[in-house]
């Protein structure tokens, strides 16, 4: 009965103990709802741009635009950037973690989430008749193709992860062969039996994977050397095409850089976990003038492609230049070829240019369409009907 008294005179003290660490937390808080926006505005008004918190005011209101109002907001706070990028940089230092489009893998390798994804996906074949399917949009524009008197060719590019799965994972049964999405085997049956002329190089890809990297290892395209298997794999299966010649040359040019997938982490300016990868392009030259290649409108073959395309052909892609598919296809041709390919373009973009412009395909005896094998799963259902309009 005496210790009562006494624990019930501690109490006070506990709750005044209590009461003071919540008022010293309050400038604390204070502090830290108000450091964000304020760095926010000394930057916006340091750069001179426009004050973010004053669009909520310029419009009504509405679900939506608080909506995009808030991920503005997210996307361009400059101490969001920079607590994300570091706390991405202190994931992958310690746990090798990626974000939601780069998977790290194995011997400082990246890997597309969504190429990863379309393979281990289900299948994509359940109904390849509906519009938006690949295989009704591939039919069509072959047809269409056939009532200008050209012929189409389809190069269906696998993913890294297709070629190098041991790269993600040690315990990969290299004698079962690349790992494919389940339905691709009937994709290209079906296209077959259609009377679609496909070429697959995944095998030929595969086969030469002991004659050195076949893709780029923090990037999600082919290295100099993949690319060559894949030219020497296209330019087996095209039917001839007689064509003007042109004496061109390879000069190789060496490139050293990290890749799309690598950028993708936005890592801050720390010491890199990742060292940068060197490869040698072969830039296409004229023999006689040593201007690099141009593609030529007026040839009788076009390619039509995507960022596989343009890589190693344009600057911005920190590869090189005048060295990719296109240049190497017309090099082992030996004539002119004429390309239309844009990164990020989706299935639709190369081939609603050449219908925009059917004047192109005047002369033109052959369309190469290369595109990515995820794309079959990633896009499925975005695939338009493209026709090719009469003159």
């Amino acid at each position: 009965m005496t210790a009562r008294p006494a624990q019930l005179e501690s109490r006070p003290a506990t709750k005044r103990s209590s009461r003071w660490a919540e008022l010293a937390l309050i400038p604390w808080f204070a502090l830290l709802i108000t450091v964000v926006p304020v760095a926010q505005l000394v930057w916006e008004l340091g750069r001179g741009e426009p004050i973010q918190e004053l669009e909520l005011f310029r419009r009504a209101p509405t679900l939506e635009r608080l909506q995009s109002y808030e991920r503005a907001i997210e996307d361009n706070s400059v101490v969001g950037e920079a607590v994300r990028k570091r706390c991405q940089w202190l994931g992958l230092v310690a746990l090798r973690s990626g974000n939601d489009k780069a998977v790290v893998g194995r011997h400082q390798t990246i890997f597309y989430r969504p190429s990863l994804d379309a393979v281990i996906s289900s299948g994509f074949m359940s109904d390849p008749y509906h519009e938006g399917h690949p295989v009704d949009a591939i039919v069509a524009f072959r047809d269409s193709l056939r009532r200008h008197g050209v012929d189409l060719v389809l190069l269906v590019v696998p993913g890294k992860e297709t070629i190098y799965p041991e790269w993600l994972s040690s315990r990969y049964p290299l004698a079962a062969g690349p790992p494919n999405n389940r339905d691709l085997p009937i994709f290209l049956a079906e296209l077959e039996r259609r009377g679609v002329n496909v070429v697959d190089p995944t095998q030929a890809l595969w086969r030469a994977k002991d004659r050195g990297e076949l893709y780029l290892r923090q990037d999600s395209h082919w290295t100099p050397q993949g690319l060559d298997i894949v030219v020497d794999e296209l330019v087996r299966r095209l039917p001839q095409v007689q064509g003007a010649t042109r004496r061109l040359k390879a000069v190789p040019v060496e490139i050293t850089g990290h890749g799309d997938l690598y950028d993708m982490l936005q890592l801050p300016a720390l010491p890199s976990p990742f060292e940068p990868q060197t490869v040698v392009i072969r830039r296409v030259v004229d023999v006689n003038t040593g201007e690099p290649f141009e593609p030529d409108p007026g040839a009788p073959i076009v390619l039509l492609g995507d960022s596989f395309t343009n890589i190693y052909s344009l600057a911005e892609m920190n590869w090189g230049d005048h060295a990719g598919l296109g240049e190497q296809l017309a090099l082992r041709l030996g004539q002119p070829l004429d390309v239309i390919a844009q990164n990020d373009g989706g299935v639709n973009t190369a081939r609603a240019t050449l219908a925009r412009n059917p004047g192109r395909l005047d002369g033109k005896k052959l369309v190469i369409w290369q595109f990515a094998a995820r794309d079959l799963v990633v896009s499925n259902g975005e695939w338009k009907r493209i026709q090719i309009p009469n003159d």
